[in-house]
């Protein structure tokens, strides 16, 4: 697998150095084409082999980053809308702060660990965030339980529950360091008490 991931590193680094702006789309379909064919038809067709792929692309991205900045060549901003090569400013590397998606995405256990019921939760998940609620998945926590995942003593109130909400959300997203998991949980109790009051 790791020479696998070097020439996926190479090649990433070959195409950011050739047009210095692309989205991670337009990175899949270069890297099915010759000369790299790195990539099938195969490699977007279900939730697995998405993620898996989107994973590879992004841990290669964080890897070039790291290096780049190391041998001052270039800066690398990583967003799946927009990934971008930038200029390389000296000081640069004692403004940036500590990156929880680096800390995912060059963790190749992220990778082998996850599942395709591990991929299929995360989407029902964004789908539900997104108001696109599946109504069979209605499975609500007791009350009871949903007072104690947001650590309130019952009865909430409104300004209580929506406080202590932010403040555990803000404690466990993923982004700064958190469990999406326990975020998930903690959105999910949420849900409920705001259904009680």
């Amino acid at each position: 697998m790791d020479e696998d991931i070097q020439i996926l590193c190479a090649a990433l680094s070959e195409l950011l150095k050739s047009q210095p702006q692309w989205t991670e789309h337009q990175l899949i379909e270069q890297l099915k084409q010759p000369p790299y064919q790195l990539f099938d038809e195969q490699a977007l067709r279900d939730p697995l082999s998405l993620f898996r792929t989107h994973f590879l692309i992004f841990h290669c991205l964080y890897r070039l980053q790291a290096e780049w900045r190391n041998q001052q060549i270039a800066e690398l901003e990583i967003h799946t809308l927009a990934i971008k090569k930038l200029t390389w400013q000296p000081g640069i590397e004692g403004l940036q702060a500590r990156d929880p998606l680096a800390s995912y995405y060059l963790d190749l256990t992220q990778l082998t660990d996850t599942s395709k019921v591990d991929v299929e939760q995360l989407l029902n998940d964004f789908w539900d965030s997104m108001g696109q609620t599946n109504a069979v998945k209605k499975t609500a926590m007791p009350y009871q339980q949903a007072c104690q995942t947001m650590q309130l003593t019952p009865p909430v109130s409104k300004h209580s529950l929506k406080r202590q909400y932010r403040r555990l959300i803000h404690k466990h997203h993923p982004d700064k360091g958190g469990s999406l998991r326990k975020m998930q949980t903690v959105k999910a109790a949420y849900q409920v008490l705001v259904n009680h009051l």
